[in-house]
Protein backbone atom coordinates (compact mmCIF):
# COMPACT_ATOMS: atom_id res chain seq x y z
CA UNK A 1 0.00 0.00 0.00
CA UNK A 2 0.96 3.56 -0.63
CA UNK A 3 2.47 5.72 1.99
CA UNK A 4 0.58 9.12 2.41
CA UNK A 5 3.41 11.59 2.79
CA UNK A 6 3.79 13.03 6.48
CA UNK A 7 2.72 16.72 5.04
CA UNK A 8 -0.04 15.64 3.09
CA UNK A 9 -1.19 13.83 6.02
CA UNK A 10 -1.50 16.78 7.85
CA UNK A 11 -2.70 19.07 5.47
CA UNK A 12 -5.40 16.23 5.25
CA UNK A 13 -5.88 15.97 9.38
CA UNK A 14 -6.49 20.29 8.80
CA UNK A 15 -9.32 19.91 6.48
CA UNK A 16 -10.77 17.80 8.20
CA UNK A 17 -10.66 19.03 11.76
CA UNK A 18 -11.63 22.08 10.02
CA UNK A 19 -14.57 21.03 8.34
CA UNK A 20 -15.90 19.50 12.16
CA UNK A 21 -15.53 22.77 13.80
CA UNK A 22 -16.57 25.00 11.02
CA UNK A 23 -20.63 24.75 12.78
CA UNK A 24 -22.02 23.55 15.64
CA UNK A 25 -25.46 22.77 16.63
CA UNK A 26 -27.44 25.76 18.40
CA UNK A 27 -30.85 24.56 18.81
CA UNK A 28 -32.48 21.59 17.80
CA UNK A 29 -33.12 23.14 14.24
CA UNK A 30 -30.39 25.73 13.67
CA UNK A 31 -27.20 25.50 12.94
CA UNK A 32 -24.22 28.12 13.87
CA UNK A 33 -21.37 28.61 11.68
CA UNK A 34 -17.88 28.93 13.65
CA UNK A 35 -15.55 30.16 11.49
CA UNK A 36 -17.02 32.49 8.75
CA UNK A 37 -13.83 31.31 6.31
CA UNK A 38 -15.82 27.88 5.77
CA UNK A 39 -19.60 29.75 4.55
CA UNK A 40 -21.20 26.69 2.33
CA UNK A 41 -20.50 26.96 -1.41
CA UNK A 42 -23.75 28.36 -2.61
CA UNK A 43 -25.34 29.44 -6.34
CA UNK A 44 -28.50 31.97 -5.79
CA UNK A 45 -30.55 29.55 -7.72
CA UNK A 46 -30.03 27.06 -5.22
CA UNK A 47 -32.70 29.56 -3.20
CA UNK A 48 -35.20 29.44 -6.25
CA UNK A 49 -37.74 26.84 -3.87
CA UNK A 50 -38.33 29.49 -1.80
CA UNK A 51 -39.82 31.94 -4.16
CA UNK A 52 -43.61 32.90 -3.52
CA UNK A 53 -46.21 34.42 -1.16
CA UNK A 54 -46.06 32.48 2.37
CA UNK A 55 -48.88 33.32 4.97
CA UNK A 56 -48.74 32.14 8.76
CA UNK A 57 -49.31 33.24 12.37
CA UNK A 58 -46.50 34.16 14.41
CA UNK A 59 -45.51 36.73 17.37
CA UNK A 60 -48.79 36.94 18.63
CA UNK A 61 -50.14 38.05 14.75
CA UNK A 62 -50.11 37.22 11.06
CA UNK A 63 -47.20 37.22 9.25
CA UNK A 64 -46.53 37.26 5.16
CA UNK A 65 -43.00 36.53 3.84
CA UNK A 66 -42.77 37.00 -0.34
CA UNK A 67 -39.72 36.09 -2.08
CA UNK A 68 -39.72 36.80 -5.90
CA UNK A 69 -37.70 34.51 -8.00
CA UNK A 70 -33.57 34.95 -8.62
CA UNK A 71 -32.67 37.38 -10.88
CA UNK A 72 -29.44 39.35 -11.40
CA UNK A 73 -27.79 36.82 -8.85
CA UNK A 74 -29.97 37.85 -6.12
CA UNK A 75 -33.35 37.10 -4.30
CA UNK A 76 -35.64 40.42 -2.96
CA UNK A 77 -38.18 39.48 -0.22
CA UNK A 78 -40.67 41.50 2.02
CA UNK A 79 -41.68 40.33 5.53
CA UNK A 80 -44.23 42.24 7.69
CA UNK A 81 -46.41 41.31 11.23
CA UNK A 82 -49.53 42.48 11.57
CA UNK A 83 -51.36 42.73 15.22
CA UNK A 84 -55.00 43.70 15.98
CA UNK A 85 -55.30 44.39 12.58
CA UNK A 86 -52.45 47.13 11.99
CA UNK A 87 -48.72 47.08 10.95
CA UNK A 88 -46.20 45.86 13.32
CA UNK A 89 -42.96 46.02 11.61
CA UNK A 90 -41.41 45.21 8.04
CA UNK A 91 -38.80 43.84 7.11
CA UNK A 92 -36.50 44.16 3.39
CA UNK A 93 -34.93 40.78 3.05
CA UNK A 94 -32.04 39.75 0.54
CA UNK A 95 -29.81 37.11 -0.26
CA UNK A 96 -26.63 37.84 -2.35
CA UNK A 97 -23.40 36.58 -2.74
CA UNK A 98 -20.41 37.04 -0.75
CA UNK A 99 -17.20 35.28 -2.66
CA UNK A 100 -18.14 31.76 -3.66
CA UNK A 101 -21.58 31.65 -0.29
CA UNK A 102 -24.73 33.61 -0.33
CA UNK A 103 -25.90 35.29 2.58
CA UNK A 104 -29.00 36.04 3.82
CA UNK A 105 -29.81 40.24 4.69
CA UNK A 106 -32.38 41.62 6.71
CA UNK A 107 -33.28 45.16 7.17
CA UNK A 108 -36.22 45.90 9.54
CA UNK A 109 -38.42 48.81 9.46
CA UNK A 110 -40.85 50.25 12.07
CA UNK A 111 -44.47 50.95 10.53
CA UNK A 112 -43.40 54.66 9.53
CA UNK A 113 -40.84 52.85 7.87
CA UNK A 114 -38.18 54.22 10.31
CA UNK A 115 -35.35 51.99 10.39
CA UNK A 116 -34.29 49.62 13.06
CA UNK A 117 -30.62 49.38 11.90
CA UNK A 118 -28.54 52.42 11.00
CA UNK A 119 -28.49 53.37 7.44
CA UNK A 120 -25.15 51.20 6.38
CA UNK A 121 -25.96 48.30 8.66
CA UNK A 122 -27.83 45.15 8.22
CA UNK A 123 -28.49 41.55 10.31
CA UNK A 124 -26.68 39.42 8.51
CA UNK A 125 -26.73 35.17 8.50
CA UNK A 126 -23.98 33.61 6.63
CA UNK A 127 -25.00 30.38 4.98
CA UNK A 128 -23.94 26.96 6.73
CA UNK A 129 -25.43 24.13 5.08
CA UNK A 130 -27.39 24.01 1.52
CA UNK A 131 -30.02 21.00 1.62
CA UNK A 132 -32.69 19.68 -0.70
CA UNK A 133 -35.73 22.90 -0.46
CA UNK A 134 -33.85 23.40 2.67
CA UNK A 135 -31.24 26.70 3.74
CA UNK A 136 -29.23 26.63 7.10
CA UNK A 137 -28.39 29.78 7.81
CA UNK A 138 -26.17 30.39 11.00
CA UNK A 139 -28.87 31.67 13.46
CA UNK A 140 -31.84 30.91 10.82
CA UNK A 141 -33.17 27.44 8.77
CA UNK A 142 -35.31 27.57 6.41
CA UNK A 143 -37.27 24.67 5.07
CA UNK A 144 -40.02 23.97 2.63
CA UNK A 145 -42.29 21.34 2.28
CA UNK A 146 -44.79 21.06 -0.42
CA UNK A 147 -46.99 24.45 0.14
CA UNK A 148 -45.40 24.85 3.52
CA UNK A 149 -42.46 26.95 4.11
CA UNK A 150 -40.87 26.86 8.28
CA UNK A 151 -38.16 29.35 9.47
CA UNK A 152 -36.75 28.51 12.44
CA UNK A 153 -35.06 31.28 14.07
CA UNK A 154 -32.77 31.53 16.94
CA UNK A 155 -33.08 34.59 19.65
CA UNK A 156 -30.39 34.54 22.38
CA UNK A 157 -31.43 35.47 25.93
CA UNK A 158 -29.98 37.40 28.15
CA UNK A 159 -28.52 34.32 30.24
CA UNK A 160 -26.66 33.49 26.90
CA UNK A 161 -29.22 30.58 25.39
CA UNK A 162 -30.92 30.36 22.69
CA UNK A 163 -34.30 29.99 22.53
CA UNK A 164 -35.96 28.26 19.12
CA UNK A 165 -39.13 30.60 17.54
CA UNK A 166 -40.85 28.44 15.15
CA UNK A 167 -42.99 30.44 12.05
CA UNK A 168 -44.83 28.07 9.17
CA UNK A 169 -46.17 29.78 6.17
CA UNK A 170 -48.97 28.42 3.68
CA UNK A 171 -47.53 29.18 0.26
CA UNK A 172 -50.77 31.45 -0.81
CA UNK A 173 -51.48 31.79 -4.86
CA UNK A 174 -54.99 33.62 -4.35
CA UNK A 175 -55.23 37.56 -3.43
CA UNK A 176 -56.96 37.93 -0.07
CA UNK A 177 -60.17 38.99 0.35
CA UNK A 178 -62.21 41.06 2.05
CA UNK A 179 -63.84 38.29 3.74
CA UNK A 180 -61.08 36.47 3.87
CA UNK A 181 -59.16 38.69 6.14
CA UNK A 182 -62.37 39.66 8.18
CA UNK A 183 -62.83 36.26 9.15
CA UNK A 184 -59.21 35.07 9.69
CA UNK A 185 -59.37 36.04 13.86
CA UNK A 186 -62.68 33.72 14.07
CA UNK A 187 -60.96 30.90 11.92
CA UNK A 188 -57.02 30.78 12.70
CA UNK A 189 -54.41 29.07 10.81
CA UNK A 190 -52.74 26.13 12.73
CA UNK A 191 -49.72 24.05 11.84
CA UNK A 192 -50.15 21.03 10.02
CA UNK A 193 -49.46 17.55 10.22
CA UNK A 194 -47.24 16.72 6.76
CA UNK A 195 -48.68 13.54 4.71
CA UNK A 196 -46.11 12.25 1.87
CA UNK A 197 -48.81 9.67 -0.69
CA UNK A 198 -46.40 7.41 -3.04
CA UNK A 199 -48.52 6.19 -5.17
CA UNK A 200 -47.33 2.69 -6.82
CA UNK A 201 -48.41 0.16 -9.40
CA UNK A 202 -48.75 -3.42 -7.11
CA UNK A 203 -45.52 -5.27 -7.45
CA UNK A 204 -46.92 -7.98 -6.88
CA UNK A 205 -49.79 -8.52 -9.30
CA UNK A 206 -51.95 -9.27 -7.45
CA UNK A 207 -54.87 -8.73 -10.25
CA UNK A 208 -57.49 -6.53 -7.85
CA UNK A 209 -57.76 -3.99 -10.23
CA UNK A 210 -60.26 -2.88 -13.38
CA UNK A 211 -56.92 -2.43 -15.12
CA UNK A 212 -53.74 -3.91 -13.73
CA UNK A 213 -50.07 -3.36 -15.14
CA UNK A 214 -48.27 -6.87 -15.70
CA UNK A 215 -45.12 -5.91 -13.80
CA UNK A 216 -41.60 -8.18 -13.82
CA UNK A 217 -40.14 -9.53 -10.83
CA UNK A 218 -39.35 -6.99 -8.09
CA UNK A 219 -36.97 -9.45 -6.28
CA UNK A 220 -34.53 -10.03 -8.84
CA UNK A 221 -31.35 -8.07 -7.97
CA UNK A 222 -31.76 -5.29 -10.72
CA UNK A 223 -34.87 -4.44 -9.16
CA UNK A 224 -34.05 -4.93 -5.16
CA UNK A 225 -30.97 -2.09 -5.96
CA UNK A 226 -33.52 0.17 -7.56
CA UNK A 227 -35.87 0.15 -4.21
CA UNK A 228 -33.14 0.67 -1.88
CA UNK A 229 -32.38 3.21 -3.96
CA UNK A 230 -36.16 4.69 -3.83
CA UNK A 231 -36.19 4.18 0.71
CA UNK A 232 -32.84 5.72 0.78
CA UNK A 233 -34.32 8.76 -0.91
CA UNK A 234 -37.27 8.27 0.87
CA UNK A 235 -35.72 7.97 3.97
CA UNK A 236 -34.47 11.78 3.85
CA UNK A 237 -38.20 12.96 4.01
CA UNK A 238 -37.70 11.66 7.58
CA UNK A 239 -41.42 10.44 8.38
CA UNK A 240 -42.48 9.42 11.75
CA UNK A 241 -44.91 6.33 10.97
CA UNK A 242 -45.47 4.68 7.45
CA UNK A 243 -48.82 3.42 6.63
CA UNK A 244 -49.88 1.04 4.24
CA UNK A 245 -52.92 -0.21 2.16
CA UNK A 246 -53.75 -3.15 4.44
CA UNK A 247 -57.29 -3.13 6.67
CA UNK A 248 -56.69 -0.94 9.23
CA UNK A 249 -55.18 -2.37 12.65
CA UNK A 250 -54.54 -5.47 10.33
CA UNK A 251 -53.14 -7.57 12.93
CA UNK A 252 -51.96 -9.92 9.84
CA UNK A 253 -49.48 -6.99 8.21
CA UNK A 254 -48.66 -5.44 11.82
CA UNK A 255 -47.50 -9.26 12.90
CA UNK A 256 -45.41 -9.36 9.73
CA UNK A 257 -43.57 -6.47 10.07
CA UNK A 258 -42.61 -6.99 13.71
CA UNK A 259 -41.29 -10.52 12.46
CA UNK A 260 -39.28 -8.59 9.50
CA UNK A 261 -37.32 -7.26 12.52
CA UNK A 262 -36.63 -10.26 14.04
CA UNK A 263 -35.55 -11.36 11.08
CA UNK A 264 -37.91 -13.99 10.62
CA UNK A 265 -39.63 -12.94 7.76
CA UNK A 266 -38.86 -12.28 3.80
CA UNK A 267 -40.26 -9.63 2.09
CA UNK A 268 -43.19 -10.40 -0.10
CA UNK A 269 -43.30 -8.64 -3.54
CA UNK A 270 -46.03 -6.26 -2.48
CA UNK A 271 -45.60 -2.71 -2.24
CA UNK A 272 -46.33 -2.25 1.00
CA UNK A 273 -43.87 -4.70 1.99
CA UNK A 274 -40.84 -4.38 0.06
CA UNK A 275 -40.92 -0.41 0.15
CA UNK A 276 -43.23 0.26 3.04
CA UNK A 277 -41.32 -2.33 5.31
CA UNK A 278 -38.01 -1.55 4.38
CA UNK A 279 -38.69 2.02 4.74
CA UNK A 280 -40.35 1.99 8.28
CA UNK A 281 -37.39 -0.40 9.19
CA UNK A 282 -35.05 1.73 8.12
CA UNK A 283 -36.00 4.58 10.50
CA UNK A 284 -36.19 2.27 13.08
CA UNK A 285 -40.22 2.19 13.68
CA UNK A 286 -41.37 -0.27 15.83
CA UNK A 287 -44.55 -0.97 14.10
CA UNK A 288 -46.36 -0.48 10.54
CA UNK A 289 -50.01 1.10 10.42
CA UNK A 290 -52.64 -0.21 7.93
CA UNK A 291 -54.87 2.52 7.30
CA UNK A 292 -57.07 0.69 4.18
CA UNK A 293 -60.90 0.32 4.59
CA UNK A 294 -62.69 -1.70 2.07
CA UNK A 295 -65.89 -1.69 0.24
CA UNK A 296 -67.78 -3.00 -2.39
CA UNK A 297 -68.23 -0.93 -5.09
CA UNK A 298 -71.76 -1.54 -6.54
CA UNK A 299 -70.92 -1.76 -9.71
CA UNK A 300 -73.31 -4.52 -10.67
CA UNK A 301 -75.68 -1.56 -11.20
CA UNK A 302 -74.06 0.20 -13.97
CA UNK A 303 -73.66 -3.20 -15.84
CA UNK A 304 -77.63 -3.99 -15.89
CA UNK A 305 -77.72 0.11 -16.94
CA UNK A 306 -75.83 -0.12 -19.87
CA UNK A 307 -77.27 -4.07 -20.23
CA UNK A 308 -80.34 -2.38 -21.01
CA UNK A 309 -79.60 0.77 -22.82
CA UNK A 310 -76.22 -0.30 -24.82
CA UNK A 311 -76.34 2.14 -27.34
CA UNK A 312 -76.34 4.86 -24.93
CA UNK A 313 -74.34 3.85 -22.42
CA UNK A 314 -71.95 1.60 -23.49
CA UNK A 315 -69.22 4.09 -25.51
CA UNK A 316 -68.48 5.60 -21.98
CA UNK A 317 -67.20 1.67 -20.51
CA UNK A 318 -65.55 0.69 -24.30
CA UNK A 319 -64.10 4.45 -24.07
CA UNK A 320 -62.54 3.62 -20.65
CA UNK A 321 -61.18 0.35 -21.70
CA UNK A 322 -59.72 1.76 -24.76
CA UNK A 323 -58.10 4.56 -22.64
CA UNK A 324 -56.93 1.81 -19.47
CA UNK A 325 -55.16 -0.55 -21.64
CA UNK A 326 -53.48 2.05 -23.19
CA UNK A 327 -52.05 3.60 -20.04
CA UNK A 328 -51.51 -0.14 -18.65
CA UNK A 329 -49.26 -0.34 -21.98
CA UNK A 330 -47.58 3.52 -21.74
CA UNK A 331 -46.42 1.98 -17.74
CA UNK A 332 -45.51 -1.38 -19.26
CA UNK A 333 -43.31 0.43 -21.09
CA UNK A 334 -41.60 3.12 -18.57
CA UNK A 335 -41.35 -0.24 -16.29
CA UNK A 336 -39.51 -2.12 -18.91
CA UNK A 337 -37.27 0.52 -20.27
CA UNK A 338 -35.81 2.13 -17.00
CA UNK A 339 -36.22 2.08 -13.25
CA UNK A 340 -38.25 1.45 -10.54
CA UNK A 341 -37.63 5.00 -9.39
CA UNK A 342 -38.37 6.32 -13.08
CA UNK A 343 -41.83 4.86 -12.68
CA UNK A 344 -42.95 5.98 -9.37
CA UNK A 345 -41.85 9.05 -10.65
CA UNK A 346 -44.18 9.32 -13.49
CA UNK A 347 -47.13 7.86 -11.76
CA UNK A 348 -46.80 10.80 -9.49
CA UNK A 349 -46.98 13.53 -11.18
CA UNK A 350 -49.63 16.00 -10.51
CA UNK A 351 -50.93 16.11 -13.99
CA UNK A 352 -51.09 12.80 -14.69
CA UNK A 353 -53.24 12.27 -11.29
CA UNK A 354 -55.84 14.93 -12.27
CA UNK A 355 -56.32 12.75 -15.36
CA UNK A 356 -56.76 9.70 -14.02
CA UNK A 357 -59.03 10.96 -11.57
CA UNK A 358 -60.94 12.68 -14.22
CA UNK A 359 -61.73 9.70 -15.92
CA UNK A 360 -64.48 8.60 -13.09
CA UNK A 361 -66.68 11.65 -14.17
CA UNK A 362 -66.02 10.87 -17.92
CA UNK A 363 -66.31 7.50 -17.98
CA UNK A 364 -69.43 6.63 -14.82
CA UNK A 365 -70.86 10.01 -13.58
CA UNK A 366 -72.76 10.19 -17.20
CA UNK A 367 -74.50 6.86 -16.64
CA UNK A 368 -77.60 7.45 -15.22
CA UNK A 369 -81.09 7.31 -16.34
CA UNK A 370 -84.44 8.76 -14.50
CA UNK A 371 -83.45 8.20 -10.72
CA UNK A 372 -80.99 5.19 -11.67
CA UNK A 373 -77.82 6.97 -10.44
CA UNK A 374 -75.64 3.75 -11.30
CA UNK A 375 -72.70 5.59 -12.11
CA UNK A 376 -72.81 8.71 -9.59
CA UNK A 377 -73.45 6.32 -6.81
CA UNK A 378 -69.98 3.97 -7.65
CA UNK A 379 -68.16 7.38 -7.62
CA UNK A 380 -69.66 8.12 -4.55
CA UNK A 381 -68.54 4.97 -3.18
CA UNK A 382 -65.30 5.52 -4.26
CA UNK A 383 -64.55 8.45 -2.65
CA UNK A 384 -66.47 7.56 0.36
CA UNK A 385 -63.81 4.82 0.72
CA UNK A 386 -61.01 7.23 0.22
CA UNK A 387 -62.31 9.37 2.71
CA UNK A 388 -63.01 6.70 5.30
CA UNK A 389 -58.74 5.99 4.42
CA UNK A 390 -58.16 9.67 4.81
CA UNK A 391 -59.58 9.61 8.32
CA UNK A 392 -57.91 7.16 9.97
CA UNK A 393 -55.06 9.37 9.96
CA UNK A 394 -56.90 10.94 12.65
CA UNK A 395 -56.38 7.53 14.03
CA UNK A 396 -53.12 6.82 14.15
CA UNK A 397 -51.82 10.68 14.36
CA UNK A 398 -51.17 10.80 18.17
CA UNK A 399 -47.85 13.30 17.96
CA UNK A 400 -47.84 17.28 17.31
CA UNK A 401 -44.39 16.06 15.01
CA UNK A 402 -45.84 13.50 13.47
CA UNK A 403 -44.79 12.85 9.65
CA UNK A 404 -46.93 10.07 7.63
CA UNK A 405 -45.76 8.54 4.90
CA UNK A 406 -48.13 6.64 3.12
CA UNK A 407 -47.94 4.00 0.02
CA UNK A 408 -50.90 3.24 -1.64
CA UNK A 409 -52.21 2.22 -5.31
CA UNK A 410 -51.94 4.98 -7.36
CA UNK A 411 -55.54 5.58 -7.83
CA UNK A 412 -55.95 6.85 -4.26
CA UNK A 413 -53.66 9.25 -4.28
CA UNK A 414 -55.13 12.51 -5.77
CA UNK A 415 -58.16 11.78 -3.62
CA UNK A 416 -55.98 11.85 -0.47
CA UNK A 417 -53.86 14.45 -1.19
CA UNK A 418 -57.29 16.55 -2.27
CA UNK A 419 -58.69 15.94 1.49
CA UNK A 420 -55.55 16.82 2.82
CA UNK A 421 -55.44 20.23 1.11
CA UNK A 422 -59.10 20.53 2.37
CA UNK A 423 -58.47 19.46 5.53
CA UNK A 424 -56.99 22.04 8.44
CA UNK A 425 -55.10 19.58 10.14
CA UNK A 426 -52.63 17.96 7.17
CA UNK A 427 -50.97 18.67 4.40
CA UNK A 428 -49.13 16.93 1.58
CA UNK A 429 -45.66 17.06 0.25
CA UNK A 430 -44.82 16.47 -3.31
CA UNK A 431 -43.08 13.10 -3.35
CA UNK A 432 -42.06 13.55 -6.48
CA UNK A 433 -38.94 15.56 -4.77
CA UNK A 434 -37.65 12.30 -3.71
CA UNK A 435 -38.11 10.43 -6.84
CA UNK A 436 -35.68 12.54 -9.25
CA UNK A 437 -32.84 10.86 -10.57
CA UNK A 438 -34.03 7.23 -9.53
Amino acid sequence: MKRIPICLFIILFAAIQSGIHAQSQLTEHILQLDDPANAAKAQIDDFAWMAGRWEGNGFGGMVEESWNPPMGGTMVGTFRLVKEEKPNFYEFLTLVPEGESIVYKVKHFHPNLTGWEEKEETVDFPLVKIGHNAAYFSGLTIVRNGDQLTHYLSLKQKDGTHEEITLTYTQRTMPVSVAEETFRNVFPQQTKVPIMVLGSYHMSNPGADMFNLKADDVTSPTRQREIRAIVTQLALWQPTKVAVEAPYQDSITIARYQAYLRGEHELGKSEKEQIGFRLAKKLGHSTIYPIDVRMNMNDESIGELVGKNPEKYGRYLASLQSMGEGAMAIMGEWLSKGTIGSMLYNMNDPNLNDMSHALYFQSFVPIVQDDNYAGADMVNTWYQRNLRIFSNLHQINDRPDDRIFIIYGQGHKPLIEQFAKDSPYFRADNVQDYLKGL
